[in-house]
């Protein structure tokens, strides 16, 4: 045998050696992903929420990078090319993108193929009302990335229009933003360096949006974006006490005037302008509006006796402060999951997750697997099939499969979704896309 067939032979036996393993682990990941997507259908998790990766199957090479990027596990691969199989679970942060070797996925947003009702927005972010702009999760795009983004590139566009519009009035703001979450900061920021006479407007008492309700260490994905007046941030990933702490810093650095505690009222057209009013009663005449809400919105409640009590909340900020307490957290969601591993984590607490179903299909796998090991190490419980029906001072009112339980408590937590804010942009004349359904964020 010659040297160079030798060679041949010997390189030929080390690539089967790589490859069946590959085709093994695909043909394995394929019969897993098709269990998924069947998953996905029969619990109604099988259309994305707002942005998600759009996949040029006849360009996928079928590596499968962008399967192994993806932290929700939304993808997976069929046929030997990449599929969207959970579509609910997708959040749309682009990195499936940024994992393709031949940029065969771009980021979409196609209202056929998304649960969220999604306002009718022109390429400037304007709603069908003149000079009223939907920003962040509102439009349908909810990461922090595209919130900064859109912020800033609303008011560049507003600050084009006021050099050649003129002023009816000196009394008149240029500018009045709705909510203090990463959008409407950097609307601010922006305002702020072109100079706009504006105010921004925050219900909560701080600044922080959809972050504040996030559970104590939570895990916020970016990517590198340019902030405005800060610079760039780019670390890949923040706790939620850095990003708001970045944010607060931002607030202090460039001098940020956020009025907290103001809830917006109304909208309305008024000679020419637009009345901004405010649950205290403050009316605010301006130009232009960025209604910067998010889709949270107001708290879902219980709707059971006992729920005005000041024990029940529907935020965790910080978990340490309920060692040796008695927790209901009640939800299936990612947001009730971290509640209840957070606060069972502190010394001394007793945590009871009631779950209406029989398990989280809408939660990510990471967490559903979490929540399951903690339970079956006995660090909290987990109430199956059951319903939260009455809150007492000293104790909660639970039905289950095995009967009506009345457990010891302190404490409840209720992640059970928000009431969005659709129903006040209908009210002040805001136009949606049809939709198919709608869920809560």
């Amino acid at each position: 045998m010659s040297e160079t067939m030798a060679t041949a032979i010997s390189f030929l036996g080390l690539a089967l050696i790589v490859l069946i393993p590959y085709l093994w682990w695909i043909r394995r990941k394929e019969y897993r992903s098709k269990s998924r997507r069947e998953e996905a259908k029969v619990l109604g998790l099988d259309k994305a929420i707002a942005q998600h990766p759009l996949i040029n199957q006849s360009s996928c090479i079928g590596c499968a990078s962008c399967v192994l990027a993806c932290p929700e596990h939304a993808l997976g691969m069929i046929e030997g090319v990449a599929e969207l199989v959970q579509p609910a679970k997708c959040v749309g942060h682009g990195i499936c993108a940024e994992a393709c070797p031949v940029s065969a996925i771009r980021i979409v947003l196609d209202p056929t193929k998304s649960t969220a009702e999604i306002p009718i927005l022109d390429e400037t972010y304007q709603s069908n009302i003149p000079n009223i702009y939907l920003v962040g999760e509102l439009g349908g795009m909810a990461l922090i990335r595209n919130a900064i983004f859109q912020g800033k590139t609303v008011v560049d566009h507003i600050h084009e229009k006021l050099k050649v519009e003129p002023r009816l009035s000196t009394d008149l703001r240029d500018l009045v933003i709705v909510g203090a979450g990463p959008s409407g900061l950097s609307a601010a920021l922006r305002a702020k360096e072109h100079g706009l006479d504006f105010v921004v407007l925050e219900k909560e008492n701080s600044p922080g949006g959809a972050i504040l309700s996030y559970p104590r260490q939570k895990l916020v994905m970016t990517v590198p974006v340019e902030i405005p007046v800060y610079g760039w941030l780019r670390k890949r990933e923040l706790s939620k006490e850095d990003l708001l702490n970045l944010w607060t810093d931002i607030i202090r650095q460039t001098a940020l005037n956020v009025d907290c505690s103001e809830k917006l009222e109304n909208v309305v057209q008024q000679d020419g302008h637009l009345a901004v009013t405010t649950a205290s009663g403050r009316t605010i005449h301006t130009r232009h509006v960025i209604l910067a809400l998010g889709r949270r919105g107001t708290p879902r409640k219980l709707g059971i006796p006992g729920e005005d009590s000041a024990k029940v909340a529907y935020q965790l900020i910080e978990a340490v402060k309920y060692a040796q307490k008695k927790i209901l957290v009640v939800g299936a969601g990612d947001s009730a999951i971290e509640a209840a591993l957070g606060l069972a984590n502190q010394k001394g607490t007793t945590v009871t997750l009631a779950n209406r179903g029989d398990d989280f299909p809408g939660a990510k796998p990471k967490n559903r697997d979490r929540i399951k090991d903690a339970a079956s190490q006995g660090r909290l419980t987990v109430l199956y099939a059951s319903k939260t029906r009455e809150i007492f001072s000293d104790a909660v009112e639970i039905e289950t499969p095995d009967g009506l339980k009345r457990i010891d408590n302190d404490y409840v937590f209720a992640f059970i979704g928000g009431e969005m804010p659709t129903p006040f942009l209908k009210k002040i004349g805001i136009e949606f896309m049809a939709k198919e359904r709608s869920i809560a964020a």
